[in-house]
C-alpha cells in the first residue's frame, strides 16, 4: 500500500505548505550524485574520514537499490535482488519521495546479512537509511526543496530502533589480550614485531583510552619518554590534546621503539625521523583502524576469548574504571578528548562488578531474618 500524501514535500508543524516548484533552488533534473558530493563537502568540517566512508557506503548502498531492475510495486522492490539484473540509473532532485524511502526501509529490512543468518537488524537498518535521511534535510536547508519531502506522521518515517545492550569488556579482558600476544613461538621475526606492537597497543589504550583512529595517526615525535606523555593530534572535531602515559606503558613504548619498531620498518631506529608513523602493519605501512581492528581480534582469540573485539570497548572500559574510580570528570573528560560532559558520561557504564556489589546490598532477600535466609540457602 503507497504511503500516505506520497512525495508532498511538507514544513515543520505550524509552518505554511509551499509547492514544491517554488523552492529557490528545485530543478527536478538536477544529479543527486553532484549535489551529495556538496553535501559531503559542506560537513567536511563535521566528519572525519571514517564517517565519510561510511556515508558514502551508504550512499552507494541507496544507487544500487534504485539500479536494481524490479517491479515498482513495494512488496516486489522489497524482494532479494540477488539474481535480477541492473539498469544504469541517474536519480535526480525530483525522483525522491516519501514512498520511495519506504520502499528502500523495506527492502534494507528484508536484506539478508552478508556474514551469518537473518536479515539487518533494526540497527543496521537505521544506520543505512540516516545518512540518506541527513542528506535530504540539508537538501531542504540548502533550498533545493521548499518542504521535507520525508516529512510526516508522529515520528516520521524512520524505522524503530530499540535500546541495544553495549558489550563493555571486563578488566580481565585485557589479560586475554597479552595473553594472546605471548601465547605460542612467533613463526619468525616479522610475526615477533607485529606481537610486541598489539602488546603495546593494548598497553597504551588500557592506559589512555585512545581512539582506534587516535592510534593509528600516531607519530614517533608525538611521544614524550622523558616526561610520560603522548601528544594525540589527529582527533575527531580536531581537537588535539596532550595525554599522560604511565610508566608501566613507557617501558612498553622505549622496547617497541628499540626493537620491534626497526624490523617492521626494515631500517635501523636511528634512521627513523618524528614525522614517521609509531604504529606500522607487517608490511611497514602505516596501520589502519581495519588493520587494529583485525589484529586485536586475532590477539583476544589467540588469548581465550570467544568472538570479535574492537579496542573501543577498551575505551568504554577507561571511561568507567575513571567513573568508578572517583576520578574527576573535567579530568577524564581531558583524557577522552570529549567536548562536554554529556560526550563523557556516554563512556560511564555500570560494571558488573558494580552492578553485582550494588545489587546484593539492597536485595530485599537480605532484609529476611537472618533464620530465614539460611533455609534459603
Amino acid at each position: 500500500m503507497p504511503y500516505p500524501d506520497d512525495g508532498a514535500p511538507q514544513l515543520r508543524p505550524g509552518a505554511e505548505r509551499i509547492p514544491a516548484a517554488q523552492a529557490p533552488g528545485f530543478l527536478p533534473h538536477l544529479p543527486l550524485a553532484e549535489l551529495f558530493e556538496d553535501f559531503l563537502a559542506a560537513s567536511a568540517s563535521l566528519i572525519n574520514t571514517v564517517t565519510d566512508d561510511g556515508y558514502r557506503l551508504s550512499w552507494t548502498m541507496f544507487l544500487d537499490w534504485l539500479a536494481l531492475d524490479l517491479p515498482s510495486a513495494p512488496s516486489d522492490r522489497a524482494a532479494a535482488p540477488a539474481a535480477r539484473p541492473k539498469v544504469p540509473v541517474a536519480p535526480v532532485l525530483g525522483s525522491l519521495t516519501k514512498q520511495l524511502f519506504v520502499d528502500y526501509i523495506a527492502y534494507l529490512q528484508r536484506r539478508p546479512k552478508q556474514k551469518g543468518r537473518g536479515t539487518l537488524s533494526s540497527h543496521s537498518v537505521h544506520h543505512y537509511v540516516r545518512v540518506l535521511r541527513t542528506f535530504v534535510r540539508w537538501l531542504a536547508a540548502e533550498g533545493y526543496y521548499a518542504g521535507d519531502p520525508f516529512a510526516g506522521g508522529g515520528r516520521g518515517i524512520m524505522p524503530r530502533m530499540g535500546p541495544r545492550l553495549l558489550r563493555t569488556a571486563p578488566v580481565r579482558d585485557i589479560d586475554v589480550l597479552l595473553a594472546g600476544c605471548d601465547a605460542g613461538r612467533p613463526r619468525n621475526r616479522i610475526e615477533r614485531a607485529v606481537r610486541d606492537r598489539d602488546r603495546l597497543i593494548v598497553l597504551l589504550v588500557a592506559d589512555t583510552g585512545l581512539r582506534a583512529q587516535e592510534v593509528s595517526h600516531l607519530a614517533i615525535g608525538d611521544t614524550d619518554l622523558a616526561d610520560g606523555w603522548l601528544l594525540v593530534r589527529k582527533t575527531k572535531w580536531d581537537r588535539q590534546r596532550r595525554v599522560p602515559v604511565t610508566r608501566e606503558a613507557l617501558g612498553a613504548l622505549r622496547l617497541y621503539l628499540r626493537k620491534a619498531r626497526p624490523v617492521l620498518a626494515a631500517r635501523p631506529a636511528d634512521e627513523a625521523n618524528a614525522d614517521e608513523m609509531l604504529f606500522l602493519s607487517a608490511s611497514g605501512e602505516q596501520i589502519t583502524v581495519n588493520g587494529l581492528y583485525e589484529a586485536m581480534g586475532r590477539e583476544y582469540q589467540r588469548g581465550g576469548g570467544i568472538g570479535r573485539f574492537g579496542l573501543h570497548r577498551l575505551r568504554h572500559l577507561w571511561g568507567t574504571h575513571a567513573a568508578e574510580q572517583n576520578m574527576h570528570p573535567r579530568i577524564s573528560q581531558a583524557i577522552m578528548g570529549h567536548e562536554d560532559e554529556a560526550s563523557q558520561r556516554v563512556y560511564q557504564h555500570p560494571s558488573d562488578e558494580a552492578l553485582k556489589r550494588e545489587h546484593t546490598r539492597v536485595s530485599l532477600l537480605r532484609a529476611l531474618p537472618a533464620a530465614r535466609r539460611r533455609k534459603l540457602a
